[in-house]
């Protein structure tokens, strides 16, 4: 017999350490694919969050910007406290003048609407709740802050002590919005706040 044929293919072992190169490998890769994955669906996920946070701020700024006084007469603000404010206002230019409400629960910012029924007004109806931002952090900073006619629009100015009390709401001249989003606080990147303070344009102030 020729003992070059007893040398010919490979031994158990060699096929066991070619098959455990392989395994070895094939996690590396397979590990190199799911850390990418996880990184790109985390980034989308917090791209998603911002925008969908900016567009509930613009969202806010409008509406609260116009608010007004009520069908059933009620002034302009009902309640303005850290993390819930109402008001009026006509936010779906149907020439009815709704309930609105945006506030702050379970880390989503959501607006909840009720709109005026009967004659006089009043606003007894099912409030419609919807969630405009998710991830939303501000779990000590406040989500509102309200000023007066003192805001001279430096940093140093203080905003009015909440909540502010119903005989006070009528001095209320311009209100802020600050929203922290972060998708993980335990991972990069950091936190986003968006920022805005807007001019109530119907208080009493200017009338």
């Amino acid at each position: 017999m020729n003992k070059d044929n007893k040398n010919k293919g490979f031994t158990l072992i060699e096929t066991l350490l070619v098959l455990g190169i392989f395994a070895f490998a094939m996690g590396a890769v397979s590990l190199f694919l799911i850390n990418t994955y996880k990184a790109e669906n985390f980034s989308t996920s917090q791209a998603l969050a911002i925008d969908s946070a900016r567009k509930g701020v613009n969202n806010f700024t409008r509406e609260i910007r116009e608010a007004r006084q009520a069908d059933s007469g009620a002034y302009l603000l009902e309640k303005c406290d850290d993390f819930e404010i109402i008001f009026y206002g006509d936010i779906d230019k149907d020439n009815c003048v709704e309930k609105v409400r945006y506030f702050l629960e379970d880390e989503k910012m959501k607006k909840g609407v009720i709109k005026p029924s009967g004659s006089p007004a009043v606003y007894i109806s099912e409030e419609e709740i919807k969630i405009i931002s998710s991830y939303v952090r501000n779990t000590s900073t406040p989500l509102f802050y309200f000023y007066d006619s003192t805001f001279s629009g430096k940093d140093s100015d203080l905003s009015l002590t909440t909540p502010v009390p119903g005989d006070s709401l009528d001095e209320i001249t311009m209100v802020g919005i600050e929203m922290i989003i972060d998708v993980n606080p335990l991972r990069a990147p950091k936190i986003l706040e968006i920022k805005s303070k807007i001019q109530l344009r119907n208080t009493k102030q200017n009338y």
